[in-house]
Order: structure tokens, then sequence, then C-alpha cells
């Protein structure tokens, strides 16, 4: 049994990101030893022109033992992968776009990204497999359809949440059999925006967090969807996680930890 870890990560830095939101969010995790893990979308190479701050602050942050990855090229439907593309026919394409978001994270902010989250959630086979070939550690998109529609309708998400008696940990395997590695989202948080859905998701953090005596709890959140009372409770959030003395792990950490079990093979974390 592996000791309880919780794995926090924020969606959708981009050249537009509100630096200032972002500091605040990164001196609220260091403050209790959280570990992040930011997806970046790198867009093209003259959006970043004028953001040497953002550049500045992103380079900074993996000495502070956070994490950047790559969030796709630029943000679109199907960008990763076309979910009902069963024959995997964007193979090449898809390879070409995580090729080129690459190549941009490494001449703009000089990072390597070993981990990858799909815009949208949108994945197949073909992503996986250019993931995989491209040397690649993980993948984190995988999230159960009904989180991902729930974020969309304030109202069923705020009665789902208070519905809720805990945390659903990830289970990391690897697709199709590749060397890669998928670490599915458990839950997302940014879009608990609203005073009450603040207050609910609060009350599920107070009685959850002391309940975890395993698994890896993979938290999402986005950058630009994060208002300022979301921030105050995940400041709450990371004073619980010290408290109650559980583990932040960057995705990639999580991954090196628990990469041994064999590929094929669906495995608790």
């Amino acid at each position: 049994m592996h000791e309880p870890v919780v794995a926090f990560s924020c969606d959708d830095v981009a050249p537009k990101t509100n630096v200032a939101r972002l500091k605040e969010l990164i001196r609220a995790a260091d403050r209790f030893d959280v570990k992040i893990t930011f997806f970046v979308v790198p867009k093209k190479e003259k959006s970043w022109q004028f953001c040497s701050d953002l550049v500045t602050t992103l380079r900074d942050i993996q000495s502070c033992g956070h994490e950047v990855g790559l969030h796709g090229l630029k943000h679109l439907p199907f960008e990763a992968g076309n979910p009902f593309d069963f024959l995997n026919l964007c193979y090449d394409s898809v390879r070409a776009r995580i090729t080129e978001g690459a190549r941009l994270l490494d001449e703009i902010l000089e990072i390597t990204p070993r981990g990858f989250r799909a815009p949208y959630h949108h994945c197949n086979r073909s992503l996986f497999q250019a993931l995989s070939d491209l040397g690649f550690l993980y993948d984190s998109s995988i999230m159960r359809w009904s989180g991902v529609l729930f974020s969309y309708f304030p109202p069923v998400r705020a009665v789902w949440v208070h519905g809720k008696a805990g945390f659903e940990t990830s289970t990391m395997f690897h697709p199709f059999g590749l060397q890669l590695l998928e670490v599915p989202v458990a839950l997302d948080f940014s879009w608990y925006n609203l005073g009450f859905e603040v207050s609910a998701f609060g009350v599920l953090f107070e009685k959850a967090i002391s309940k975890m005596e395993t698994g890896c709890l993979v938290v999402s959140s986005h950058i630009g969807a994060l208002s300022q009372s979301g921030l105050v409770i995940l400041r709450d959030f990371f004073l619980s996680l010290k408290q109650a003395g559980l583990k932040s792990s960057t995705l990639q950490e999580v991954t090196q930890e628990h990469s041994a079990p064999e590929r094929g093979t669906s495995y608790h974390i």
C-alpha cells in the first residue's frame, strides 16, 4: 500500500495569462510546500514577445520543485486527437503539433516537457502513440466525462460536489501497452467559483482529506478561471494537506515513483 499523495495541476498557462494571479497561486503553494504541475499552451513564438515576466516566472518555478508540462499547441478542440477517430487516422498531424509545442517550450522557456495534458481532455490512441514515440513520460488527459460535463453547469456541479462523500484516487496504467503512463484526473477544482460552490468544495476537502489512507489524488485547475474566492479555498486546501501530513508531488514525480509495474497492467497508485 502506497502512502497517500496529492498531485495538484494547473492548466491553460499561456502568453496572455495574468502573471499576478499566477504568482499568487505559486506563493500560496510554496507557503504550504505544495508542488504544482503547470500545463502550458505555447501558442506561437511571436505571442511571447512581450511576456518576459511570465517567461522568467515559468523558468524559475522548476527550481522551487514545480513542473512545467505541455498542454497542446493552440488549445483547440480535437487538437490532440479526436476521441471518435477509431481508425487513428490523425497520428501524423497530432505528432506534428506535439513536436511543435515541445519545440516552443524548449526555445522560449528552456524546458523539455516530460508530461502532457490534452486540451478539453480530447485524446485517443494516436495521441498516446505519438507521446510514447516522442519520449514523453506520462499523459494526464483522461477524466470521467461526468467531471468534464459538470465543469460547465454551476448548479449541477455544486449539487454533485455537495453529495460526494470523498475523493476518488487515480488509477495509473499503460494505454495500449505503450511505455507511456496515463495518470487520470480525479477531480477538477477551478470552475468552483461561485460562493455556494466554494463552500461546498471546502466542506468536501475538510471531510475527505483526513480519510485518505492511500492512492494519488490528481486535482486539475485552470488559471484563467480561478477566481479570488477560488484562490482563498485553495489556500485552505493547501493548508489542510500540510496539516494532514499528506505528501505533495508533481505528476512527473508520481509517474517516476510508480513506473515499476509491467506494461499493460492497470494499478492503483
